[in-house]
Parts: C-alpha cells; sequence; structure tokens
C-alpha cells in the first residue's frame, strides 16, 4: 500500500507520537489511566524505534511498521455499543468452545457488558525487546481484565473488522489467578482479510501460588494486518502456565514474550506452531527468567516456511544463582519447502549455577529422505507421502490442544496454509 509523500517523510517512532498527541485526549482512563499513557509514550520516545541490527530484532519485519497507514485507534471512545456491533456484524464467528464462557471484543473494544470480577490495571515494565507493549499501553481503548478465584472457562474473540483498515487496534489483556485458582483461557484473533491495519496485543499475567493457567492462543489475523502481540507473566510458588500458540495468520506477525518464574517449583511449558505462505514474516521472542529453585521449562516449536515466508524464534532461558535444581529444555525444529523461505532458530541457555539439567536441539532442513523413502516403498505417491509428513511434523503441538472443537480450528487453520495436506485430506 502506498504512503502520502507527507506521511514517507517522517520516521515511525514521529508518526505514533504525533497520532498519539492527536487522539489522547480523547482515550478513557477505564481502560488506561492517562499518567500511565503518557509515561508510556515517554519511554518509547526514550527507547527510540527498534532496528534491525539490534539482535533480538534482526529477523522483524520492521518495514511493515513503516506502511501502516496511522496508529490512532480504529474504535474511539466515542463509538457506541451499536456503532462497534455493526462494525463486527458481518463477521462469521466461529461456534462457541462448550463449557466456555465467551467475551467478544470487536476492533479492541468489548461487546456487552463488563465483567464483574476484573482484575486490577496491571502495566508490567515492558523491556527494550518489549518495546511493542508500550504502544498498548498508550492507544488502548478497552481491556480484557480478569481475577479469577477458583475454577474458570473463559474464551476471548478479538476481531478486527474492516472499520479497522487505516487504523489500529489495541487488545489489552490482563490476567490474575488467585491462590490455588485454575483458568483454561483461549484467546483468539481473527479478522478480515482485506483490512490493511495494525493489530497491537497487550498481555499482562501474574499466577498466585499453587495457580494454573491453560492458555490456548491462535492468531488467525487478515492477510493485510500487521500483528504484534507482546506479553509479560509472573509466576509464584508451584503455580504452572501451559501455553498453546499457533501462528498461521497476518502478513506480518511478531511476539515478543517474558515469563518469570519468581516462586519456588513454578513451571513453563511454551508449546507452539507457525506456518507461513507467500511473504509472510512470523518472528517470536520468549525469554524465560529462573529465578527460584526447582523451576522448570519446556519448550517446543515447531515451523513451516513455504514460497518466501520467513520464520524465526528465539528462545532465551537464564537460570539465575538462585535456582538450583531447575530444569530446562528446548526443541525447535523448522521445515523450508519453498526455494525462497528462510527459518532461523536460535535457542539460548544462561546458566549460573551447577545443580541444574538443562538440554536444547535446534534443526532446520527440508523432509527425511529416509521417512519420505519408506512411505513411497508402501505405495504412497510422492505428493501423498510430503503431505503426510508435512502434516505429523506439527502433530507434537497440535495434539496438546485438549480441547476437540478448539483443535479442530487449529488444524483446518494450519492445513490451509498447506494447500497439498488439503488436498490429499489429511485431516479426515
Amino acid at each position: 500500500m502506498s504512503m502520502p509523500a507527507a506521511t514517507e517523510r517522517i520516521g515511525t517512532l514521529e508518526r505514533i507520537l504525533r497520532d498519539y498527541e492527536a487522539v489522547a485526549a480523547q482515550l478513557p482512563d477505564s481502560a488506561v489511566a492517562a499518567d500511565t499513557r503518557r509515561r508510556a509514550a515517554r519511554e518509547l520516545a526514550r527507547l527510540g524505534w527498534p532496528s534491525a541490527r539490534d539482535e533480538q530484532w534482526r529477523y522483524a519485519n520492521l518495514r511493515a511498521f513503516e506502511r501502516v497507514p496511522a496508529f490512532r485507534p480504529a474504535a474511539p471512545a466515542g463509538a457506541t455499543a451499536a456503532e462497534q456491533g455493526a462494525a463486527g456484524a458481518a463477521f462469521e464467528l466461529p461456534a462457541p468452545l462448550p463449557g466456555f464462557e465467551r467475551w467478544v471484543y470487536v476492533d479492541g473494544v468489548r461487546q456487552g457488558p463488563p465483567a464483574a470480577a476484573a482484575a486490577a490495571d496491571a502495566t508490567p515494565s515492558w523491556s527494550a525487546e518489549q518495546r511493542f507493549g508500550l504502544l498498548c499501553d498508550m492507544f488502548a481503548a478497552d481491556r480484557a481484565a480478569l481475577r479469577i478465584r477458583g475454577q474458570a472457562a473463559i474464551e476471548l474473540l478479538f476481531i478486527t473488522s474492516s472499520r479497522a483498515a487505516g487504523a489500529a487496534v489495541y487488545p489489552r489483556l490482563q490476567v490474575e489467578l488467585e491462590a490455588g485458582s485454575r483458568l483454561a483461557l483461549v484467546e483468539r484473533h481473527l479478522g478480515v482479510h482485506d483490512a490493511p491495519s495494525l493489530v497491537c496485543a497487550g498481555v499482562a499475567i501474574e499466577l498466585g501460588r499453587g495457580s494454573q493457567l491453560q492458555h490456548y492462543r491462535l492468531q488467525q489475523c487478515g492477510t493485510q494486518a500487521v500483528f504484534t502481540d507482546t506479553l509479560s507473566a509472573r509466576l509464584s510458588e508451584e503455580s504452572s502456565y501451559q501455553v498453546r500458540q499457533i501462528g498461521i495468520g497476518a502478513g506480518t506477525a511478531r511476539t515478543s514474550a517474558r515469563v518469570a518464574l519468581a516462586g519456588r517449583g513454578a513451571s513453563l511449558g511454551w508449546q507452539a506452531i507457525a506456518v507461513g505462505r507467500g511473504e509472510q514474516v512470523h518472528d517470536t521472542t520468549l525469554e524465560v527468567e529462573h529465578m527460584a529453585p526447582g523451576t522448570r521449562t519446556e519448550e517446543v516449536f515447531r515451523g513451516i516456511a513455504d514460497e518466501r515466508s520467513r520464520l524465526a524464534f528465539s528462545g532465551h532461558i537464564h537460570i539465575d544463582a538462585a535456582a538450583p535444581g531447575s530444569e530446562a529444555r528446548q526443541s525447535l525444529r523448522g521445515l523450508i519447502e519453498g526455494a525462497g523461505a528462510e527459518i532461523d532458530l536460535r535457542p539460548r541457555l544462561e546458566i549460573n549455577t551447577d545443580e541444574v539439567r538443562a538440554q536444547h536441539g535446534a534443526t532446520t532442513g527440508q523432509l527425511d529422505d529416509n521417512l519420505l523413502f519408506y512411505l513411497l516403498a508402501r505405495g504412497l505417491d510422492r505428493k501423498t507421502a510430503r503431505a503426510l509428513l508435512k502434516w505429523a511434523f506439527l502433530g507434537d503441538v497440535l495434539r496438546a490442544i485438549d480441547l476437540p472443537a478448539l483443535r479442530s480450528a487449529a488444524e483446518h487453520g494450519a492445513a490451509g496454509q498447506l494447500p497439498d495436506v488439503m488436498a490429499v485430506g489429511a485431516l479426515a
């Protein structure tokens, strides 16, 4: 999309700050306090806009942000519920998940009454590698705030409508689990395919002692969207955070996550897939801090890059001297299917104590010739054999989605990125 000459003459950061000043007075304190917004703007100005020369931004498609038409929110504070409902009415919602309470947000604003038990407004201290979280703090028009005592199952749908074309959407999610609580949370980002827009999500999570969060994350934005999601989580003693993340949408996607295992025995399981086609770019950075004894991390990533797409996953696990008895495992694997495709995997373990168990591995390549030969020798044609092997490659993560309806949606979304898999009926 071509930009007006006046826009081309100023940098991305200057455009962001200009748009913020233009709408700051209209943004609601109920979503983010005005002083928090101003601090975020000052911090972003101090940090500056990221550069591909920075290690953690090397594989991000920063040029895509230069083409974002505007950074102002698509849903201003003055929009009525009827106007917002009309904006999302044309979007066909997926079937509700059995046993889940559903909340729907259109262009970052909730449809329906606010929740009775809302988490306190909590703004993480975003690191330089997470500075896109500052954008959400500056511009968010609403927030999904969950404070859970006991047990709950909630599905959040964040929809980007055609109204967002030429503007931006800022989903803001805050989750607080009290001690011993359990939450199954589905966070799903959906969007129309013909609306060039920015979707900039900010997620803050606080887990109390012994609590458990099962977090399913599906990113299926429209192909014209630039998607960025910044996540900060802090885990208390004996708490568990399990993530199942599927990235298949948007033309450009960037995830910047940081998880602090702050209490003894806290555990993280992060399993993710990304499937790219065309010229899609999917980039993930995940930093995990082991800060207490007996903490555990398991990371699994599977990525398939077809045509001219680019995928990257950077996993940095730091085990502090105060965290003896910790365990950390990384398994990062990428499959290159296109002649112009690229996958970059960067596992990193930083260990400051001798009393640990740790292992990591990263492999990038093409389909295993031995497995392919095995299938061909049993009568499968080459096209079918290749499609089945690609589908099996993603199976580790897809099978870990233990909600049948959601797993089916994730499978169909991933298979939709792989035409040969769809053609041979691998989902049947």
